[in-house]
């Protein structure tokens, strides 16, 4: 999922500078400031955005690799070969070492793909990984993957954060002490205050990382974040300010601000398994409900584009679909009543306020919600306690989160996902489109299944929640769009 994320996407940063006098003139370590400290570090053990950012393709990397620019390259493996689109043969890149000092090769990613598959490991994405029937070691740098069937969105399954490879012996620590072939190491996590990583000098790729050090800091106030940019005590920020706090700091000679686009989806979860919820009219009756650029201009003080489905605007195969079931709230009270709520009816959202964006929006929609009968309270919950009550026992009425995760539709085919939408006519268009691999076609059940989500309304898209980076001047290499929940730092420097 993409839970932020923010989810992950939804984690805020800040960057800043550790000047140290021998290193004035060049600096060489950095202050990342995240909202939300990680549950854990294991990135195969939960979805969390908040793990993403500070592991995936920090610390752990995959064969394949989502770049900046949203495209699939190789990475471990230095390129991979297929005849059937069933039987995908990757050649691993030489002389890659994990952290702790042992040659990564076609055993460890053996290895990793037979315990993702393995439903007794728990993936968080084990589905992902079922169709994989087969995997041959021929070599040392070799090793083929056969599927079962056909899968279009293989590849990708590959650059996630699910699929990152790790060495079988560091398997156990990974919760605290992950080990991989990224451009940093960890170095400390002090509960409650810090990660700290420090750079890997046998990284693969030549002249990365640029930096000797990132610290991770928990700073979960974005007012907090604002005061120590402005007094110099950190040099930049993502997503660690409120987007009210922009127009400002554009006008700053001092800070250089960065817009951007993210596939962090803010949603109004809906639980499809409890009453009312388990009837559309209800479903459709909140999303009518709902003045969503309302919603946008008050929590994010106009950023971010609404949505009308799951897929977001860095996907290819996305439709504008925000218009299908627009603002009618006399509609909305209407639906209600004939659902067999003349009278209305009661409601609680649950939110995580470590994601301030949560509680900004909720607080609009309450009002807006009120207004045709659905009396809600917001009831604001420590993030742990939301991804074991609502994530994953599904123990909510409503819900906002961001959901990070790009190419995420699969959710909404999962119905012991936490929305619990159970749709066979849904499942059936997320299954054909899974094994095609015309792009036509693909493209043409992907806008199926966005219409169906508007028809079934199983949640309300809110907007996708925006890139927003502020940094100090000569803060370099950090990626505008962010087309996967990853913050990769291996190419960011300080301006000489």
């Amino acid at each position: 999922m993409r839970l932020v994320k923010t989810l992950g996407l939804s984690a805020a940063l800040v960057l800043g500078l550790l000047l140290s006098p021998a290193a004035a003139q060049a600096p060489q370590s950095l202050v990342v400031q995240v909202a939300t400290e990680p549950p854990g570090l294991d990135l195969v053990a939960s979805p969390a955005s908040a793990i993403a950012a500070v592991v995936h393709y920090n610390i752990q990397e995959c064969l394949v690799k989502v770049d900046r620019n949203g495209k699939l390259v190789p990475w471990l493996a230095e390129r991979w070969h297929t005849t059937d689109n069933r039987n995908y043969t990757f050649f691993l890149k030489r002389g890659v070492h994990f952290h702790n000092g042992r040659e990564m090769t076609a055993a460890d990613v053996k290895y990793v793909f037979e315990r993702a598959k393995n439903p007794e490991t728990k993936h968080h994405q084990q589905a992902r990984y079922e169709n994989i029937a087969d995997i041959i070691v021929k070599d040392d740098y070799t090793v083929t993957l056969s599927l079962r069937e056909l899968d279009a969105a293989f590849l990708l399954t590959l650059a996630r954060q699910g699929s990152v490879i790790y060495p079988r012996e560091a398997v156990d620590a990974m919760k605290s002490e992950p080990i991989g072939t990224g451009p940093f190491k960890l170095a400390e996590w002090v509960r409650g205050d810090r990660i700290v990583l420090v750079k890997n000098p046998d990284y693969h790729v030549k002249g990365l990382p640029k930096l000797d050090k990132v610290t991770y800091r928990f700073i979960p106030d974005p007012n907090a974040a604002l005061a120590a940019l402005k007094a110099g005590d950190i040099d930049a920020a993502m997503f660690g300010i409120g987007p009210e706090h922009v127009p400002d700091l554009e006008k700053d000679p001092r800070f250089q601000v960065i817009v951007g686009e993210t596939t962090n989806d803010v949603i109004l979860a809906m639980n499809n398994s409890r009453k009312p919820y388990t009837d559309v009219r209800v479903r459709r009756a909140i999303t009518h409900a709902i003045n969503k650029q309302e919603v946008v201009k008050g929590a994010m003080f106009g950023f971010g584009r609404i949505l009308g489905s799951n897929v977001d605007p860095l996907n290819p195969y996305y439709i504008d679909v925000s218009g299908l079931m627009p603002y009618e709230p006399t509609k909305a009270k209407k639906l209600v009543t004939d659902a067999g709520y003349p009278n209305g009816f009661d409601a609680v959202l649950r939110v995580a306020p470590q994601y301030y964006y949560t509680v900004r929006t909720g607080e609009i929609i309450v009002n807006q919600l009120q207004k045709v009968g659905v009396r809600v309270k917001i009831e604001q919950i420590e993030w742990g306690q939301w991804l074991s009550r609502v994530w994953r026992e599904a123990d909510y009425d409503l819900t906002i989160i961001g959901h990070a995760e790009p190419w995420d539709i699969n959710n909404y085919a999962n119905p012991k996902y936490y929305f619990r939408y159970d749709s066979p006519e849904f499942q059936k268009l997320f299954k054909e489109s899974e094994v095609s691999l015309d792009d036509r076609a693909r493209r043409e059940l992907y806008v199926k299944m966005q219409k169906k989500l508007v028809e079934d309304a199983p949640a309300v898209w809110l907007y996708v929640h925006p890139r927003l980076a502020v940094t100090k001047k000569g803060v370099q290499g950090l990626w505008k769009d962010l087309p996967i929940p990853a913050f990769d730092l291996s190419e960011v420097a300080w301006a000489k």
